[in-house]
């Protein structure tokens, strides 16, 4: 059997229960997975998914969740009061994923994981040993391939207990010490076998010492009984310490419980949002601010937190940051409205009124916010833990309802789309493409990845490839682009594939044998990469590689880069699979032996490496030599593009994980090309469900890149992506200040999106005078600042900040001191007006934290924005520099 080698703390199982399942599959799917449940050894009881059928849990026992996409908030209530009680969930497959918002976010809080993407292919269980380490075995059942999914961790006490053993291993089943999620659908033949199924359930069972009844005959699964109590059991109590006591088969507690909430409406507008008082919550005062907050310092807020349940504490951490980000976006938009006339910061300063009656409000909505997140703070002081539950689940619902979704903020920003070849394809004519490009417009992206090397097949005919892609042919969809986009005032950037030279899935399309090699690599089979059994197509992603090591095929692609830029006026080329296939050098899965490859590593170590093992020492050293390869092909185009192209921007779309899984996996190293400032920007593939999922992925990116002088354009994903969580995961970025951001991708791209990107940033026209970050850097620079301290004059104008009188003064005076020079440097470019902004800027951060400190104590995430965007600033202005002081 598959073994885990270890148990979760208090796992003992007390008694023999059945287990629990909801039923709320199709009818198709209801009796696969009930003929799956009558092999299982296990007695099992059912429920429907109306929470009030539920029975009233005891301690350890099991409820199961199969494969539900979708739950409402009040079926996510009861899973954690099932929780609370001591019993245990185990959840499978895509369970969640298509709930709101809110839900999606509680869930994840609570069972510490979450579905991320489904495996390009069929994979194996790997078992991770814990610690202590134990013997850790496989058995045959799930040593046998199954189609999965990556999950994800959503909170430190989640732990992978096995992998998908895969190109990259991604984490396979998750659990906590009351939950488990295992990564595949359940009870489907197509997935799974029945002796895969069960073997994993049971482990799971085993594990977390679930009680579970062993059935005596055959199962039913009749409906469960509302109470799964024994008559000689003590009377239970909540989780708040109430008696629950038994009338007839119902179980009621002497305390009248909360009703479940209703499933969170569609987000509205925030001028369009009813701000009547949440029920149960203290009314909105008449007087203006200042707002009710927590009267209680942060690290007393801390130890409250530290004294609550797991779960809670993960729960209240995520809507903190949601609260955070929800303030961030309203100032922005209530900043924006202010009159261009108003008075300057200075002024503002001088002109402070001196009685309440002067200070203007803040908007109703945050004012609310506010109010309830006292509220939580003193449910938390007196240890009422249903409150405080009860409680965020309300103020996430109110949230994401009054989230600004269509109002205009001042951000001037990179704001790109990838548009793929699918796409581009299906038009078929100019005149069907234009149709995209003015969504696009419409959603003011003012630059277009737009693919144009897929699979070895230019989009566009071509001297140099020898075929154009055959779905193309008759028409340049290259040229009709370019022009497009800027009738539009859009940039137009080439997305290239690199080394991956191609596809099965593209020649199922194009009718062509699976093991084709592609127009290329059929003609120059020598300059294909191989693994070490000499096959050209990765087993999972089923894509062949160039091998980047040959001389003769980076001058080919770096022909094809320039004839991109010399017969087509684009303004960049982006850098795609930029690396090489993915790999797991524990299963021998590795790439790179092609003959080029082989023979210099050779000339210059004396060994082939292909009799190298992972184990060996000179392994290091074959990664290393394969990064250079990447790495060198980069500074080449880099070098190309800058001495013959000079307009031309360079970037690259690249994975964000973690250096040492990277370098090993795909010999990716980004790193590197920031430090030697080859890219003008860089674009991380940080496609994540959740902000929450997003700030995991886009943190070591950020922090590594932010120092350098290359823009940071983290990717967004949009499909499936509820319209309201994208802006969220905006304001995160425009919160870290990066250079802007890339949604992937425009077949994705709602109207409902479409229009909210349009009431934020309008219509990206010819005529509009907004600057482009990675085009007019200075003069981005120039007008983030501006709209930062439209920012805080705000602040100051509703006193909402804890700094004194003289100190304001100071702060007003060498704001505007450096705004005059940010205005020179952007409006007359030299180096010595850039050298002299920069001086000013650094001067005027070392200043802040002195002049911010009262208001960190308080409001330390909005004094790390404001540091945050003094930094992005600053990296504008690096990269203004690097570009030849560019405006």
């Amino acid at each position: 059997m598959l073994s885990f080698g270890w148990r979760m703390p208090g796992s003992a199982a007390s008694q023999e229960l059945p287990l629990v399942v909801v039923q709320a599959a199709p009818i198709q799917q209801w009796s696969n997975l009930t003929a799956r449940l009558e092999q299982t050894p296990w007695q099992y009881c059912t429920v429907t998914p109306q929470p009030e059928t539920w029975p009233t849990p005891q301690p350890n026992q099991g409820l199961v969740l199969f494969n539900l996409k979708t739950l409402e908030e009040n079926q996510v209530a009861q899973i954690e009061q099932w929780l609370q009680a001591g019993g245990q969930v185990i959840v499978t497959g895509a369970t969640g994923t298509l709930s709101s918002e809110s839900a999606r976010s509680r869930l994840q809080a609570l069972l510490g994981s979450t579905w991320a993407f489904p495996l390009p292919g069929a994979a194996s269980l790997v078992p991770l040993p814990a610690t202590p380490v134990e013997a850790v075995t496989t058995s045959a059942e799930l040593a046998y391939p199954l189609g999965g999914a990556t999950l994800l961790p959503t909170h430190d006490q989640a732990q992978v207990l096995a992998q998908w053993q895969a190109p990259r291993p991604t984490p396979a089943i998750i659990a906590t010490d009351q939950t488990a999620h295992l990564g595949w659908q359940w009870g489907a033949d197509a997935i799974a076998g029945a002796e895969t199924d069960i073997a994993g359930l049971q482990q799971i069972i085993e594990k977390q010492g679930i009680a579970v009844q062993i059935r005596q005959g055959e199962n039913s699964g009749d409906a469960c009984p509302l109470t799964t109590l024994e008559p000689d059991k003590p009377p239970p109590t909540t989780a708040s310490g109430q008696t629950v006591v038994e009338q007839g088969n119902a179980a009621i507690a002497t305390k009248q419980i909360t009703a479940p909430l209703a499933p969170a409406p569609q987000p509205v507008m925030v001028a369009q949002m009813p701000l009547a008082p949440i029920p149960n919550s203290p009314a909105t005062p008449d007087a203006p601010s200042p707002i009710a907050q927590p009267s209680i310092s942060q690290r007393e807020l801390a130890q409250l937190l530290a004294a609550a349940p797991s779960n809670l504490r993960q729960r209240y951490t995520h809507l903190n940051q949601l609260i955070n980000r929800y303030e961030s976006a309203v100032i922005a938009v209530e900043s924006h409205h202010n009159p261009s006339d108003r008075q300057t910061f200075v002024e503002t300063v001088e002109n402070l009124g001196e009685s309440e009656a002067d200070i203007p409000p803040l908007p109703p909505g945050l004012q609310q916010v506010r109010q309830e997140t006292a509220q939580l703070v003193r449910w938390l002081a007196n240890q009422d833990y249903d409150q405080v539950n009860t409680g965020i689940q309300r103020l996430e619902r109110l949230i994401w309802q009054q989230y600004p979704i269509e109002q205009p903020v001042s951000y001037p920003a990179s704001r790109a789309i990838w548009l793929d070849r699918g796409t581009i394809v299906r038009t078929r004519s100019e005149r069907e493409l234009a149709r995209i490009f003015n969504r696009l417009a419409d959603a003011g992206i003012n630059t277009v990845f737009f693919e144009t090397l897929n699979a070895s097949y230019p989009i566009y005919p071509s001297r140099v490839a020898p075929e154009q892609n055959p779905l193309t042919q008759g028409w340049d969809p290259l040229a009709a682009a370019v022009k497009l986009a800027h009738e539009r005032g859009m940039e137009l950037h080439a997305w290239v594939w690199i080394f991956a030279a191609a596809n099965q899935r593209h020649n199922a399309i194009l009718g062509q044998p699976p093991e084709y090699l592609g127009p290329v690599l059929s003609r120059h089979p020598d300059w294909a990469m191989l693994d070490r059994q000499g096959d050209a197509f990765h087993p999972n992603t089923r894509k062949a590689f160039y091998d980047p090591a040959n001389p003769e095929l980076r001058r080919y692609l770096l022909d094809i880069v320039d004839e991109i830029a010399t017969e087509y006026d684009v303004d960049g080329i982006q850098l795609d699979y930029i690396r090489y296939p993915f790999q797991d050098p524990r299963t021998d899965l590795t790439f790179g032996y092609g003959i080029a490859a082989r023979r210099q590593f050779y000339q210059q170590t004396g060994v082939d490496p292909a009799t190298i093992r992972p184990t060996d020492g000179r392994w290091r050293q074959w990664t290393n030599f394969r990064m250079a390869q990447v790495s060198q092909f980069v500074e080449a185009a880099a070098t190309l593009l800058q001495e013959q192209h000079p307009d031309v921007l360079l970037s690259a779309a690249v994975f964000p994980f973690p250096a040492q899984e990277r370098l090993v996996k795909l010999q990716q190293n980004w790193e590197v090309w920031l430090d030697q400032d080859y890219l003008d920007f860089l674009v991380p593939m940080t496609y994540a469900k959740s902000t929450t999922e997003f700030d995991t992925l886009t943190a070591p990116v950020l922090n590594q890149g932010g120092r350098s002088s290359t823009l940071l354009l983290p990717g967004i994903r949009i499909l499936q992506l509820p319209t309201v969580g994208t802006l969220d995961q905006l304001q995160h970025l425009q919160d870290r200040a990066t250079g802007g951001y890339a949604l992937f991708a425009a077949e994705n791209l709602s109207l409902t999106l479409q229009n909210s990107l349009q009431g934020r940033h309008g219509r990206q026209t010819a005529q509009t005078n907004e600057p482009i970050a990675h085009r007019q850097p200075l003069a981005t620079a120039l007008a983030r600042y501006q709209a930062l301290q439209n920012e805080w004059q705000y602040w100051v104008a509703h006193q909402q900040l804890a700094v004194e009188q003289p100190t304001l003064t100071e702060w007003a005076n060498q704001a505007a001191l450096l705004e005059a020079k940010l205005a020179t440097a952007s409006q007359s470019p030299s180096e010595s007006n850039l050298r002299s902004a920069q001086r000013q800027l650094r001067q005027f951060e070392q200043q802040f934290d002195r002049w911010l400190a009262p208001v960190a104590q308080d409001s330390p995430y909005r004094v790390q924005v404001w540091q945050n965007r003094l930094a992005g600033i600053d990296q504008l202005l690096r990269y203004g520099q690097r570009r030849g002081n560019r405006g």
